[in-house]
């Protein structure tokens, strides 16, 4: 019976050892191209080719509307909020991974989400 209880709490034990290394968590920051947007839960176009850049200093670079002017935002607690744009919101967080980032955010009485995927350096918002 010693024996077994030896070796259950051994196994533990080294069960418990595993790679205890954290992955970096996600970030907003960096290029992201629409993938899919809907408003009111049904599927639109209208904002195809819709790109952002949030850069590590709090500059906002966006298409959305024609911008032409570079803003800010302030990304903390699940929120993003946009300030010095055409269209300033603020973008609730619903899914954000490495790749993905899925926004949610309100305008006139409308809810649209926002399916974005994270592109290159390369490409660049026009």
């Amino acid at each position: 019976m010693r024996f077994r209880c030896l070796f259950f709490f051994t196994l533990l034990l080294f069960s418990a050892c595993g790679n205890d290394t954290a992955s970096e968590p996600a970030t907003v920051e960096g290029q992201w191209e629409l993938v899919r947007a809907t408003r009111n839960n049904t599927e639109t176009e209208m904002l195809d080719g819709l790109q952002f850049n949030f850069s590590p200093d709090g500059k906002l670079e966006t298409n959305l509307l024609g911008n032409e002017a570079a803003g800010t935002y302030q990304w903390s607690e699940g929120e993003i909020i946009t300030e010095g744009v055409k269209l300033p919101l603020t973008y609730r967080i619903q899914d954000l991974t490495d790749s993905t980032m899925h926004l949610r955010s309100s305008y006139q009485g409308f809810q649209f989400d926002f399916m974005l995927a994270r592109t290159t350096a390369a490409e660049t918002i026009q």
